[in-house]
């Protein structure tokens, strides 16, 4: 079998050999100019990877960094950082309102369970 292969592999190197001549000839007639040889498929693209030393700089580099953030904001003449307002928290009123709101939701839930509850259900039909 691999004789067989190996046998077209052939026929069709030479083919191509024999169509890349009569190529160059019609362009040569034509006063075409040959196009460039196609770039290389890649299967999958080529992932990089650092070395270890690579990654231990950029480590380095940015511990220095937020070592001087860190130096930067215990200083006394540091820049006031930005007050964050507090959250709007419920008044103990409000909190009274929304309970007695809910108890009311859950007390109609309650009664439209209630309703479903004593219907009867159909009875199956008979078999004839």
């Amino acid at each position: 079998m691999t004789e067989g292969l190996k046998g077209i592999i052939a026929q069709l190197e030479r083919q191509k050999v024999a169509i890349e001549k009569a190529l160059a000839a019609l362009r040569e007639v034509d006063g075409i100019e040959a196009p460039a040889p196609p770039a290389p498929v890649a299967s999958s693209p080529a992932t990089r990877k650092s070395n270890a030393s690579a990654r231990r700089r950029r480590s380095e580099g940015q511990k220095k960094r937020w070592a001087a953030k860190k130096a930067a904001e215990a200083t006394p003449d540091a820049p006031p950082q930005k007050i964050v307002p507090r959250k709007v928290r419920l008044t103990p009123e409000g909190r009274k309102k929304l309970a007695e709101a809910m108890k009311r939701r859950w007390a109609v839930k309650r009664a439209a369970s209630a309703v479903k509850k004593t219907r009867k259900k159909p009875a199956p039909p008979k078999a004839a």
